[in-house]
């Protein structure tokens, strides 16, 4: 397969990549080298560095694919934004998830005020014998279980991102140790970076319990065929797949037999050893984001709280409707809304896995990921193509 690199037809970022692994660059030599410089480039990108060029030829199509998948990150506000702007979103707000209860509480205040009117006398509570064991039994029970509740749920999602993060390092410092350590065999390295992508994506899928897998997003890692994806996909973990894959893949390229002289072997040991610390880590990673996902906050914690919270904003109008009158309605319909968000921001960190813009841009991580994979192994090409030609 010829590789005309010069000729793709890529977009000015693409092209610059390009240039930087197949431009002579105008280095300092005697004219052979630079006949090497100029005719070996391209022999030595097919012959050693498959991914090259379907990488980069793919580079834009992996990003639009993914942004379209991840719209609901990419077009959300976020917590930086201008000030007013973040005060007059209603989308990130997760409004469908307290609609309901927020219906019923105002829906009470609307009965319970038009009561009060009509027979006046009938429903005036005297304040000064209820409020206080009113305000001790219900309003600060609630502060503590809302706090309790909104912190729980904001490190539960903290500790996701932590984990992305941490799959993301990982992944860069496996390519390079796969880059460096296993350029003696160009096809089982293309292989085991093309696993790594797979492992990356099925992450993702995996945390949304989705099973497809769009090919378009791995695009350019040729190092897996349409078979291998299937039997990932058809796996009962495909996460787990990937890194056993990786690991089969990388242990081919460590192969110690009868006949391999034992500096060699214990090279080899020593090597796989090391990918294999970070093997384990991913694994570990993803076994933390199962975790997470598969263990939300215990239910007697928020059964207790938006009971209470529901009393709690129920009985609101039979207190205070004689003294606010009309002005109940939209007191009570506010406040519960303010309280009900608390709630619902909670019940949104809690498991943050799905395309909702308060969740996880996971699309977005593996945008990152991926990219750096590709960047990192143009690097390495680059690199070994000039060590070759200033050796030649």
């Amino acid at each position: 397969m010829d590789f005309p690199v010069r000729n793709i037809d890529l977009s000015n970022e693409d092209e610059e990549a390009v240039k930087m692994v197949s431009d002579t660059g105008g280095r300092e030599g005697d004219g052979a080298n630079r006949i090497i410089d100029s005719e070996g480039r391209n022999e030595l990108l097919q012959k050693e560095f498959h991914l090259s060029e379907p990488l980069i030829k793919s580079r834009n199509i992996r990003k639009r694919v993914l942004e379209k998948s991840g719209r609901a990150f990419t077009k959300s506000i976020h917590s930086n934004d201008p000030w007013m702007k973040t005060v007059l979103t209603t989308k990130e707000r997760a409004l469908d998830v307290i609609f309901m209860p927020w219906l019923i509480c105002t829906i009470n205040a609307v009965i319970w005020t038009i009561l009060i009117k009509l027979n006046k006398d009938e429903f005036i509570i005297n304040l000064q014998t209820t409020q206080s064991l009113y305000n001790l039994v219900l309003t600060t029970a609630l502060a503590f279980l809302m706090v309790f509740r909104i912190n729980r749920a904001a490190l539960r999602w903290w500790d996701t991102r932590t984990m992305w993060g941490s799959i993301v390092a990982v992944s860069r410092v496996l390519t390079i140790c796969i880059l460096e350590h296993v350029n003696h065999s160009p096809k089982i390295r293309d292989e085991a970076i093309s696993w790594q992508a797979a492992f990356i994506l099925s992450t993702k899928q995996l945390m949304r319990d989705d099973k497809s897998f769009n090919r378009e997003e791995m695009a350019g890692f040729v190092g897996l065929n349409e078979q291998d994806i299937t039997s990932m996909q058809s796996s009962n973990h495909s996460c787990l797949y990937a890194l056993a894959s990786i690991r089969h893949t990388l242990n081919s390229a460590f192969k110690i037999t009868d006949e391999t002289p034992a500096a060699v072997g214990f090279g080899y040991a020593s090597t796989m050893r090391m990918l294999e610390k970070h093997l384990d880590t991913l694994n570990t990673m993803v076994g933390g984001l199962e975790r997470i996902k598969a263990t939300p906050l215990p239910i007697v914690v928020v059964t207790h709280l938006r009971t209470f919270l529901l009393i709690y904003l129920l009985s609101m109008p039979i207190f205070y409707g004689h003294i606010i009158g009309w002005g109940t309605i939209p007191a009570i319909s506010l406040i519960s809304y303010m309280l009900l968000e608390i709630d619902g921001a909670a019940t949104e960190l809690e498991c943050p896995f799905q395309k909702r813009p308060n969740h996880l841009a996971m699309e977005l991580y593996c945008i990152n990921a991926l990219n750096k994979i590709q960047d990192l192994y143009i690097e390495n090409a680059q690199r070994k193509i000039d060590s070759r030609i200033s050796h030649a």
